[in-house]
């Protein structure tokens, strides 16, 4: 049976035989944020922990997807697996864990740098993404309007440059992982890259953001 036609069959009278055979469909994805993902290792997780985790968030987006949104499936699955995962990591960091070297009944916890990326050398540090304490209400009602006004911008855009926005800034894959997803050269994801960014660029200017 066709993907299109299961979903079809899927939203009109959900079943759980109808939801397996659309897992089935998709199970290729969970396998993809696992390989290209790069995630703590906290030494208690396997690759069958990785893996159940990620069916789990498939299973979810399974459940939430509506197709009348507009966005592809693949790229709603993708933030939704890797989502779980790095919840159930954050789950097992915030545990009290022991040290050989402590005396017992002494946890200690995991540390966070506010100087350290969260992944790759293009990422962010925590400290830019926290509010600052210092920040006008005035600044954070101009700088939430232009993230609304940028996220309306990225609405317009086709399918496909949106999911090129969608990968490399949400989902943090570089030139190289965008092109194996979509079959196309690195040289032409960052031509088209820069197209978009200057597209936004100037309808952002056009509305005063």
């Amino acid at each position: 049976m066709e993907t299109t036609t299961l979903w079809t069959q899927y939203k009109q009278a959900p079943t759980e035989v109808l939801k397996k055979q659309l897992l089935l469909c998709y199970t290729n994805l969970v396998h993809y944020v696992i390989h290209h993902s790069k995630f703590v290792n906290l030494n208690i997780f396997d690759s069958r922990d990785y893996f159940q985790f990620g069916i789990e968030g498939l299973s979810e987006a399974v459940e939430r997807f509506d197709p009348e949104f507009g966005t592809k499936f693949e790229t709603y699955a993708i933030q939704r697996i890797r989502g779980k995962i790095i919840d159930e990591l954050r789950k097992a960091q915030i545990k009290p864990r022991f040290s050989p070297f402590d005396e017992p009944g002494e946890p200690y916890f995991l540390n966070v740098s506010l100087d350290r990326t969260s992944g790759n050398d293009d990422s962010g540090t925590l400290h830019e993404v926290i509010p600052s304490d210092v920040e006008l209400p005035e600044e954070t009602a101009e700088k939430n309007e232009a993230k609304e006004r940028l996220m309306e911008c990225i609405k317009d855009l086709s399918e496909r440059d949106r999911l090129i926005i969608t990968l490399y800034y949400f989902e943090h894959l570089n030139y190289r992982e965008i092109s194996e997803v979509l079959d196309i050269t690195v040289s032409r994801i960052s031509q088209i890259h820069s197209r978009i960014l200057d597209s936004l660029k100037g309808k952002l200017q056009e509305v005063g953001v």
